[in-house]
């Protein structure tokens, strides 16, 4: 680890001296549609090509459509011995890009580094095809071409006439409850508000339905959020009446507290928000009662 931090420092340096005399900013970059939680930020136009080493392959992810406000998206590859730093940036979005240093020789491959980015997408992030740009810097700060990974970026929220949406702020295994008028209970068991039809072995008209169990069993996914979605077409609404939204935390997953926050959106607008803490203490493996934290009449 030392020496990946000298390296990085070398090559931050090299390419300060590479930048025609400019000092760089020192903002932080936080508010960057892409923000990298193991780099540092420049501000400023990307590095052009100019001969330095090259990325060789851009391998280490699992799956190229990734949901605005993921975070800790592990992407890697590896480049030519002569890297220090590989630069990585959103083409086309930004006021600048973020440098990583490289990693260890690759066993796999003789006379090749490996190299890991861990990214964070913005909540606003446009959805569409997008372009990942990767470029390794030698110890001079010379740049090699970049190479793009191509990516499918959705909203931060699915689409739908309603939208029941539970986040929270770390790697731990919280579930949301949502029991209806009914009394029927949703959970990441029984995803639905209403019960499934057996000829389709799906939610029958006018359900709300969960889009996933996020970080079960504490494996990260990058998600930490949970939404129960009511389809757009409007001649299958909700379930007329009140809904009561408790909140579980399955598993602390060695977290000694938790936040969270719930937020009901119609037609896209925010119509009610509650926010709360969830203490290790609390982790029921989802047989208690969880948390109550609100109810919402729809």
């Amino acid at each position: 680890m030392k020496r990946a931090l000298v390296l990085l420092a070398g090559a931050l340096l090299a390419q300060g001296a590479v930048a025609c005399g400019d000092s760089e900013s020192a903002h932080s970059g936080a508010n960057e549609p892409l923000t990298v939680s193991n780099g540092q930020f420049f501000e400023g136009s990307y590095p052009t090509d100019q001969g330095g080493p090259t990325i060789t392959s851009i391998a280490r992810f699992r799956n190229s459509v990734i949901p605005a406000g993921t975070t800790a998206k592990s992407i890697g590859g590896n480049a030519t011995n002569s890297a220090l730093s590989v630069a990585v940036q959103l083409k086309d979005l930004g006021s600048g890009y973020w440098v990583v240093p490289v990693g260890v020789p690759d066993q796999e491959t003789p006379g090749e580094l490996s190299w890991r980015t861990l990214c964070n997408f913005a909540h606003d992030l446009p959805s569409g095809p997008q372009n990942l740009m990767f470029a390794a810097a030698n110890r001079n700060g010379q740049f090699g071409a970049p190479s793009l990974l191509s990516i499918t970026t959705t909203p931060f929220l699915p689409e739908g006439k309603v939208v029941v949406s539970l986040s929270w702020g770390n790697d731990a295994d919280v579930d949301l409850h949502l029991i209806g008028p009914s009394g029927k209970e949703l959970d990441p068991k029984h995803i639905s508000t209403t019960p499934i039809d057996d000829s389709t072995m799906k939610p029958l008209p006018g359900a709300g339905t969960l889009d996933r169990d996020s970080l079960a069993n504490c494996v990260p996914d990058g998600r930490r959020m949970e939404n129960v979605v009511w389809a757009s077409d409007a001649t299958d609404p909700p379930e007329a009446g009140t809904y009561t939204v408790n909140v579980h935390l399955f598993n602390s997953c060695g977290r000694p507290a938790t936040s969270f926050a719930f937020d009901l959106y119609v037609d896209g607008k925010v119509v009610q928000h509650e926010a709360g803490i969830l203490l290790d203490i609390d982790a029921d493996n989802g047989a208690g009662p969880g948390l109550f934290v609100t109810q919402f009449t729809l």
